[in-house]
């Protein structure tokens, strides 16, 4: 009897980890909170997955009124053209030492600007419960190869936009 309820805590804890870790974006992304991302609102948020499942464009009318576009969805990555001005881009990242018992962490980044001049790149790290890490975490190689070049890429085409000027 013993041996029976020790083997069923393990399964049941190994079914937890297994769906921690097996999560996708669409999923992480239906639970975003507002705050984190308050031109959207949650009917918008499954109106983008719904778009994208159906093979329609992805266009919904953000809470300040505009459109937003959702271009891309995976399970590991969307990619979202909010405004003119702002360019989102999430990546479910998956991290040698667990944070919060999970190895998996949500990477936003967020691209400010309306021209090539003036873009700028802003990182954050997420649980997947969407609480905002502190510290950056430390990713695989790839990952920080991936997210600093998303930073090297806005400098760069700053200064490709300048000497094409000049």
């Amino acid at each position: 009897m013993r041996r029976q309820w020790i083997i069923g805590l393990l399964l049941l804890l190994m079914s937890q980890t297994g769906r921690a870790e097996g999560l996708k974006m669409r999923d992480v992304f239906k639970q975003m909170p507002r705050a984190v991302m308050p031109y959207l609102s949650e009917n918008n948020r499954l109106d983008f997955i719904d778009f994208i499942d159906s093979g329609m464009k992805a266009v919904v009318k953000n809470r300040l009124g505009g459109s937003s576009e959702m271009t891309s969805l995976t399970d590991s990555t969307l990619s979202i053209r909010m405004n003119d001005a702002l360019q989102v881009e999430m990546r479910l990242l998956n991290v040698a030492e667990p944070v919060d018992t999970c190895r998996q962490l949500v990477c936003l980044i967020e691209t400010f600007g309306s021209d090539s001049l003036s873009l700028e790149s802003q990182v954050r790290f997420f649980t997947l419960s969407w609480e905002l890490l502190n510290e950056p975490p430390r990713l695989s190689a790839t990952d920080e190869h991936l997210i600093s070049t998303r930073k090297v890429q806005t400098i760069l085409k700053k200064d490709d936009e300048i000497l094409k000027k000049n």
